[in-house]
């Protein structure tokens, strides 16, 4: 068999070979939740009914460079291959009996000498080895899986099969050999091929895990063929990918920057924005929804060497698109972490709520590459007006403009966070929002005698109800009651609250309105004002993300001369809109000849 060419591997055909880990690659350092993830996958393989012939499960591209011996160096994927060879030393007595090949392949490491001898014995394993990471990590798996079989209790040979077994069903057409494979990538794989390696990844790609554009992007760049210190130019590239990907798995900035797509390699999405830039340069088009369609572009452009440099430091389109990889990158950082002169993330927050309204990144970029400091900071506020155009708050709410109010309402929160300095919104805790109405379109009864006989007490003292002899009197005559009269109670708080708003439309006004999770919401339910208060505290207290300015209504932070603490009235209304208004001048164009609702 063709060694140095990118083709498919079964299981088998890796079995007596010898693996060599270099020092600059990681340790093994799979957690449980990825072996599990494994196993449930090829479990789920080997239960499916094939009926197609050659179908089978793909476990992602094995990348090596050959030795001068006949030992290979692998370049990326020795957590999968190290996982696969913890996997087969557990079922190796099963395989004996079965007849199927046991003659495992070795690991060997170049920093870690003594890790091949302990995977070896890996199966007397009966507790976690601490005597070192890897040990703790490799110990851990063998239990991990161990326990997993015993738990789940596949069959054993069934599952024995499907990793080795190399005959064909006649009768039914099925072909059972070498269900499960590597892609096999040699870096000094020759790709003048007629079909190119991408064609040839995606009509094998049939297993549940599926080839990411991130992984075959990254074999690309480490093609070194005219490199006189390949291994140098690995372990640099190698470094700066680890570097991004890292920073990109941080939640507060991943939800920052991407606040939608999903990826398994998260640097996958720098690629996209690159393929996108340079699409145009490739002599053919790709479908916008073609899954490895950043693989396609990078492919094109890298191996034909379509210069796209011009006017650079760099000779070679590879090196030219890694360097435009980390620009992406080293500006993503600058917007996150960049304070303005007065201490404050302006960045991080403008940026960040365009972003989370679905604005494009690549313009912000183009801004940020095109204006000063202040001027972009400028640019991306006058985005922001531009996406809502003219406001008229009495034109937004629950029943209008619904969308358009969480939105405002999101931006009132941003840039109250943006104002507080040194801190930054919580995008990473986004998930979806909700409208709650502060004051509740039908408050849930109070029947409790302790909370009527409190409430009523707090009102009696309210100025607006003093000046109102008729409420002032109920009130009197309900404490004088040995038991409140339930009716009587609700009736005087529905009254209590329509007098102290100008509509009943002003239920569903932007000023009566927060924002909180729809989890969080459905706990409110239709409590009264005081009682939801309690609730909001509560659960703020427990972890939930109650944002700032929902925090501050219930607070009534925006109000004036706080009289009472038990409702929000007209009063509590108007402040918290004005306090909107206030906050929001310099991002909304705001029409200020509002009628009062």
């Amino acid at each position: 068999m063709v060694e140095n060419k990118i083709e498919l591997k079964s299981i088998s055909e890796l079995l007596g070979r010898h693996f060599y880990i270099p020092s600059y690659q990681r340790g093994y350092r799979w957690e449980e939740q990825q072996i599990i993830d494994l196993l449930n996958d090829v479990l789920e393989f080997q239960k499916k009914k094939r009926k197609s012939e050659g179908e089978f499960y793909c476990l992602q591209p094995l990348i090596v460079v050959q030795r001068e011996s006949d030992a290979w160096e692998v370049v990326d994927g020795q957590q999968r291959l190290t996982t696969i060879y913890i996997l087969l030393s557990y079922l190796k007595d099963a395989l004996e009996i079965l007849g199927l090949p046991y003659n495992l392949f070795s690991l060997e490491y170049e920093t870690r000498g003594s890790s091949k001898e302990f995977l070896q014995d890996i199966t007397t394993v009966k507790e976690i080895n601490k005597t070192n990471i890897d040990f703790y990590r490799m110990s851990d798996a063998f239990l991990i899986i161990k326990k997993w079989f015993e738990e789940n209790k596949p069959n054993k040979g069934d599952f024995c099969n499907i990793l080795l077994k190399t005959e064909v069903d006649e009768q039914n057409k099925i072909d059972k050999a070498n269900n499960i494979r590597f892609i096999w990538y040699p870096i000094n794989a020759n790709n003048d091929t007629e079909e190119k390696p991408n064609v040839t990844f995606s009509k094998y790609n049939q297993g549940k895990i599926e080839l990411t554009n991130a992984e075959l992007i990254k074999a690309i760049f480490y093609l070194t063929d005219g490199d006189k210190d390949k291994k140098k130019h690995q372990i640099k590239i190698g470094y700066e990918w680890d570097d991004i990907e890292n920073t990109l798995r941080k939640p507060d900035f991943w939800r920052f920057i991407n606040p939608s797509k999903s990826y398994l390699n998260h640097i996958e999405f720098i690629f996209d924005l690159v393929a996108t830039k340079y699409e145009s340069r490739i002599p053919y088009r790709i479908k916008k929804d073609d899954r490895l369609r950043s693989f396609y572009i990078f492919n094109e452009l890298i191996t034909k060497n379509i210069i796209i440099y011009e006017d650079s430091k760099f000779n070679n389109t590879r090196d030219f698109l890694w360097d435009e990889v980390k620009t992406y990158y080293r500006t993503f950082v600058e917007w996150y972490n960049s304070l303005d002169y007065e201490n404050k993330y302006t960045y991080f927050h403008l940026i960040g709520f365009l972003l989370q309204i679905g604005q494009n990144i690549e313009t912000i970029k183009l801004l940020a590459e095109t204006n000063s400091k202040s001027q972009f900071v400028n640019e991306l506020k006058g985005k922001i007006k531009s996406y809502f155009g003219n406001i008229d708050f009495n034109e937004i709410g629950y029943d209008d403009n619904y969308d358009k109010a969480k939105k405002i309402l999101l931006l009132f929160n941003v840039i109250t966070m943006m104002n507080s300095g040194f801190n930054k919104f919580s995008f990473e805790r986004i998930s979806s929002w909700s409208l709650e109405h502060i004051h509740a379109q039908q408050s849930e009864e109070i029947t409790n005698e302790k909370s009527k006989r409190q409430l009523l007490e707090e009102q009696k003292e309210d100025i607006f109800i003093c000046k109102r002899e008729e409420l002032k009197n109920e009130i009197t005559e309900l404490l004088a009651m040995p038991e409140i009269d339930q009716t009587r109670f609700s009736n005087l708080q529905q009254n209590i609250f329509l007098l102290s708003s100008d509509t009943d439309s002003t239920i569903h006004s932007i000023k009566n309105l927060a924002l909180l999770t729809p989890s969080d919401n459905s706990r409110l339910n239709n409590a009264p004002f005081h009682r939801k208060r309690d609730k909001v505290k509560e659960l703020d207290e427990k972890g939930s993300f109650i944002p700032i300015c929902t925090k501050n209504v219930f607070l009534k932070y925006y109000s004036k001369n706080v009289e009472q603490n038990v409702k929000w009235d007209k009063k509590d209304m108007d402040a918290y809109l004005e306090e909107m208004k206030t906050i929001l001048k310099d991002c909304l164009i705001i029409n200020n000849n509002e009628s009062g609702k």
